[in-house]
């Protein structure tokens, strides 16, 4: 077996086969990367042929130190020890010989089957023998602590599998509140359409303003523009709007049906003027004219004062042959109550389904399932949608340079 470096191409095709195959892990994300730091592609050939593969992605860390990233882990065997051993060693040794501190190596495997609560499936799915291979090949596996934070990835993920359903059977299996939502968008009129990338500005604007609302940092229009120009058809940016006059028109529609439903009730009465069940549909009926009839002064509102077109939600996704991705979303607050943010799941959802993609992922969650949970609402929305929680093996640190890492995980341990 032969360490070395790879070409782009030959990593592409070897890492487009593989089974832990990412858009993080993908060449269009390597040279996003590559565009503020440095990207080495490594990898063993056997015979002339690729038999495992890493990106790494280098940045500063500490005086004449730097800071290796196997980003989304090892495209490898990790059960094989031999190759897993021999990669390992090599890997440790060039990276030693370039001034590497550490290791960082964060796997895209699930370590556990959880159904949707986050509970273990008795029976499922269990890679956690992974974590001992590591170990045993001198990395340190991470605190299994839940939480979300700015250095690593997420290793608590929430995902959809289509499993050949088509989109009405997966509608069905949603809980009630998302259907409800769902509902109401299409009757109201949302509509969902992609930004192109001279229309960067309405996606960062709605991003800028719910940085602010929730307290994150925000990204500038130069970097989405990068992702969006690197990723290419890969990258969707998603716009939910409604045309103030499709709302009239789909008011109207409602409202005449009301009245006619109305004009029965009443008709059904001067035969009956006592029958509960008709009086109490007729306060119901009303109740509805008049939210209605809000609804219509609302939009005269709305049109006044921010125009025909309401942009009210954008969300950002991958896409590859294998996953759709949710990555960013903003929000118009003024708009909260049109739950945008569901008819661009729902139109995602039925883009994967259209194109045969399997694997919807919602992405990161922080793993605390409790009532507290500082996500709990993130989760809670996702969750809606069906699926199960996904926990990866989680991050392991390689040392490098062995006393110099000691004092710096010492000193700065919130970088690590």
């Amino acid at each position: 077996m032969e360490f070395c470096k790879l070409t782009e191409k030959e990593y592409k095709v070897f890492r487009d086969a593989h089974p832990y195959r990412t858009f993080l892990n993908s060449v269009e994300a390597l040279r996003l990367r590559a565009q503020s730091g440095r990207v080495e592609l490594l990898g063993v050939k056997d015979g002339g042929v690729v038999v495992a593969a890493t990106p790494v992605v280098i940045a500063p860390a500490a005086r004449i130190y730097e800071y290796w990233y196997a980003q989304r882990g090892f495209l490898i065997d990790y059960r094989n020890d031999g190759l897993m051993g021999f990669f390992t060693a090599e890997l440790k040794k060039y990276a030693k010989a370039n001034k590497a501190m550490y290791l960082r190596v964060d796997p895209y495997i699930r370590r556990r089957a959880r159904d949707i609560n986050g509970d273990i499936v008795e029976g499922g799915e269990d890679n956690s023998d992974i974590i001992d291979i590591m170990k045993r090949a001198g990395f340190i596996h991470e605190s299994d602590k839940p939480g979300l934070n700015n250095v690593t990835q997420s290793r608590w993920m929430f995902s959809l599998y289509i499993n050949g359903r088509t989109a009405e059977e997966l509608y069905k299996q949603f809980d009630e509140q998302t259907r409800w939502s769902i509902n109401k968008t299409v009757k109201q009129g949302i509509e969902v359409r992609e930004l192109g990338i001279d229309e960067i500005d309405i996606y960062t604007r709605m991003m800028a303003e719910t940085a602010v609302r929730r307290g994150f940092p925000a990204r500038t229009a130069d970097f989405y523009r990068r992702f969006m120009e690197v990723y290419g058809d890969h990258a969707k940016l998603l716009l939910a709007y409604l045309d103030i006059g499709t709302f009239r028109s789909r008011l109207k529609e409602a409202r005449s049906g009301l009245d006619d439903d109305l004009a029965e009730i009443n008709r059904k009465l001067e035969s009956t003027p006592n029958n509960k069940k008709l009086l109490n549909k007729k306060r119901v009926t009303k109740e509805a004219v008049a939210v209605n009839e809000r609804n219509m002064r609302r939009a005269d509102e709305l049109e006044r004062e921010h125009g025909a077109i309401l942009n009210m939600a954008t969300s950002c996704f991958t896409v590859y042959d294998n996953e759709v991705l949710y990555l960013f979303s903003g929000t118009d607050d003024t708009y909260r109550g049109f739950n945008g943010p569901y008819a661009i799941q729902w139109y995602m959802i039925k883009y994967a389904v259209e194109h045969g993609i399997d694997r919807y992922n919602f992405y990161g969650i922080s793993g605390d399932f409790s009532e507290n949970a500082v996500d709990r609402g993130v989760y809670e929305f996702k969750k809606g949608f069906g699926g199960e929680v996904e926990e990866l093996l989680g991050d392991f640190l390689l040392p490098v340079a062995g006393a110099p890492f000691a004092l710096y995980r010492r000193l700065k341990p919130e970088l690590i």
